[in-house]
């Protein structure tokens, strides 16, 4: 039996929806939506898709696993509607993706030379021909100060290169090393370049290095 129904009543508690309220948004009865969370039907596999797609699950997921609160909580629904209006206007690519929720997962494997390469991807609304790099906020605290990003957001950064080093000063970025993901603002002193995150911790920008370094260029924040 599919976890649907009581992913469909966890989905209502959590965004204080009745079952009329959940029901409106599908084209389905509030008998429906009864029947679905008391197991006495399972829906059909385009309402379950509808579904899905709506509050931003995975399908697998929304099919196959009972969904935690904080896990609905995580899920961007905005992100996900703002994305399916903006395919009909933009042209969409795909970009490596690290969430918050499996950014420690990934510390033992940044000396991997195939790290990048080998992310999960999510599709954003870009023209870039630059790479970029998709990574989603954890802990806002551990940024600079003077970002008001919050725990969620998703950061778009664009692969530093010779060509683009001209418009990095002054601007927030990454490090990603052998040690992890270090993020900072670019800044100039004494002809050399640093990441500093404060006044006390820099880390060097050496563009030669096995090191890769990118650079801020767009924001998908959450609306709560």
């Amino acid at each position: 039996m599919s976890k649907v129904g009581k992913n469909i009543k966890k989905i209502r508690n959590v965004k204080a929806l009745s079952q009329q309220a959940f029901a409106d948004l599908f084209q389905l009865t509030r008998g429906n939506i009864s029947s679905y969370e008391e197991f006495r039907a399972e829906p059909k596999i385009e309402i379950i898709v509808n579904i899905a797609k709506y509050f931003g699950i995975p399908l697998n997921d929304f099919i196959l696993k009972e969904l935690s609160v904080n896990e609905l909580l995580h899920y961007n629904t905005e992100l996900v509607l703002e994305t399916e209006k903006l395919k009909k206007t933009h042209h969409f690519i795909e970009v490596p993706y690290v969430s918050s929720l499996d950014i420690v997962d990934y510390e033992a494997h940044y000396n991997d030379e195939n790290f990048i390469h080998n992310l999960p991807h999510i599709s954003i609304p870009s023209s870039a021909k630059s790479k970029l790099i998709a990574i989603e906020i954890q802990d806002s605290e551990s940024l600079p100060l003077g970002f008001n990003f919050k725990n969620g957001d998703i950061l778009i950064y664009e692969q530093v290169i010779r060509e683009n080093i001209h418009r990095i000063e002054n601007k927030l970025g990454l490090m990603v090393d052998t040690d992890g993901i270090k993020s900072g603002v670019y800044k100039e002193h004494e002809g050399k370049i640093f990441l500093s995150l404060n006044e006390w911790v820099k880390y060097p920008f050496e563009i030669d290095s096995p090191a890769h370094y990118w650079l801020l260029r767009a924001l998908f924040t959450q609306i709560i």
